[in-house]
């Protein structure tokens, strides 16, 4: 225990096999606590002994000056542990009074329970729908590492938190809806450098951050190196990192995190690792694209199909001369043509497939409110549907049909107050 907990620089780890570098965990805690405590045993009949590492004394401006030696001599105590009842093999580390600057997220549960499930070695959530296809892939190229994690209290185990499907927003959860996986080779030989796995969503946007799932993410023995972000660098437009779902599980030990765990030591095999993740980020993109297009596509044709329900409403209604009705539906029937075009461009079904363009938009008959213009002269009722003709052909026929109505509802009303004998005129005012 005294080789293995007090010195520094001197692991003994195999970087390949073994997880974790340089103890980092070991020098890390005593910078946000003022104790750590080690305690462990071989076997049942060894005493169990402790080291300790007071943070407190490592701040100490007294040490400033020091050499490393006299430091760690001054910050490090070895003792036994009275008997008790201990486990036969055990190791433990307790942290004494964290600093309050770091309290808030180490003593809160959610917060940990969070960091365990994204980073740590736990086991993917059962309810993910890929969780046998995806826990098949990686028995079969790595040793699919997976620990039983419990907080204090809690009787279920920390899992991945992917879920059944994404949320994307309150009203739209987008589905998993098939794997792929890749092999990545290494630069010398056969064997995998990497392999990689992606989940295959409907690519309907950016993932919301607090699922804990988005980004293509790098994990070096099931432990994950950095961030969601760390591989955004190698998509053309990093935007589309934050759509996607996946893994890239290092299998090549040359691949090494560095002293951060943000990222990976440069090197040649990095530099082919990254090639490969690049060239399927840029896959990765084209189908966030196209996603998007088709996307864009059909919420125009919808509201071109709004657009046409308007327009037969608007030429049935009597407000229009019978010319210019008919003029709308004509265009509502070639917009008709070209939503059609659209939807088989993108391979939906029409919903007005078997429907004939005439009998969908209707013709010039059976007005909705001609009582409306009621109580009105020829001449002015006449104006009347030729200026509304004139906002037909400038406006979408919707907003059209809202403004002739709203203009209708004021002109109506003026009218109905006017003795029938003197029906309103119009006044044209003279010009050169």
């Amino acid at each position: 225990a005294i080789s293995r907990l007090i010195p520094i620089g001197n692991s003994l780890k195999n970087p390949g096999v073994d997880r974790g570098l340089r103890g980092i965990g070991r020098l890390a805690s005593p910078a946000f606590a003022d104790e750590v405590d080690f305690a462990t045993r071989a076997d049942g009949n060894a005493p169990v002994f402790g080291v300790s590492w007071s943070g407190r004394n490592l701040r100490d401006p007294s040490l400033q000056g020091l050499d490393a030696a006299t430091t760690i001599e001054k910050c490090t105590s070895v003792h036994s542990l009275p008997e008790g009842d201990w486990p036969d093999r055990f190791f433990r580390v307790t942290v004494k009074r964290i600093a309050r600057h770091a309290a808030s997220t180490l003593l809160n549960r959610d917060a940990v329970r969070r960091y365990v499930a994204e980073v740590c070695p736990v086991p993917i959530s059962p309810a993910f729908p890929l969780f046998c296809e995806i826990t098949d892939f990686l028995a079969e190229h790595t040793d699919n590492l997976a620990l039983d994690v419990r907080l204090d209290g809690d009787d279920s185990s920390i899992v991945r938190p992917f879920g059944k499907v994404l949320p994307l927003s309150d009203t739209y959860a987008a589905p998993f809806e098939r794997l792929e996986t890749r092999i990545i080779p290494r630069l010398d030989d056969g064997d995998p450098a990497a392999v990689l796995w992606l989940a295959h969503t409907p690519y309907a946007g950016s993932i919301p951050r607090h699922l804990g799932v988005r980004g293509l993410r790098a994990r070096a023995g099931n432990i994950q190196v950095g961030s969601e972000d760390v591989f955004s660098s190698l998509f053309h437009e990093s935007r589309f990192n934050g759509w996607c779902v996946g893994e890239v599980h290092i299998t090549d030990s040359r691949i090494v995190p560095n002293g951060r765990r943000d990222y990976f030591e440069p090197g040649p095999h990095l530099r082919n690792l990254e090639n490969h993740i690049g060239a399927i980020a840029h896959e990765i993109s084209a189908r966030c694209r196209k996603a998007s297009s088709h996307r864009n596509r059909l919420r125009q044709a919808e509201v071109s199909l709004r657009q046409m329900e308007s327009a037969k409403a608007l030429a049935q209604s009597g407000c229009l001369l019978p010319e210019d009705a008919a003029a709308l539906l004509e265009r509502s029937r070639q917009q008709l043509v070209r939503v059609g075009d659209t939807l088989a461009e993108l391979q939906i079904a029409s919903p007005l497939a078997d429907q004939e363009g005439s009998d969908l938009l209707g013709e010039v008959v059976d007005p909705l409110f001609p009582e409306r213009l009621d109580g009105f002269s020829l001449e002015l009722a006449h104006a009347l549907k030729s200026a509304f003709g004139a906002v037909a052909d400038s406006l979408p026929s919707e907003s059209a049909f809202d403004l002739i109505q709203s203009i209708l509802g004021r002109v109506s009303g003026q009218g109905c107050a006017m003795d029938p004998e003197q029906p309103p005129q119009i006044k044209v005012a003279e010009s050169d």
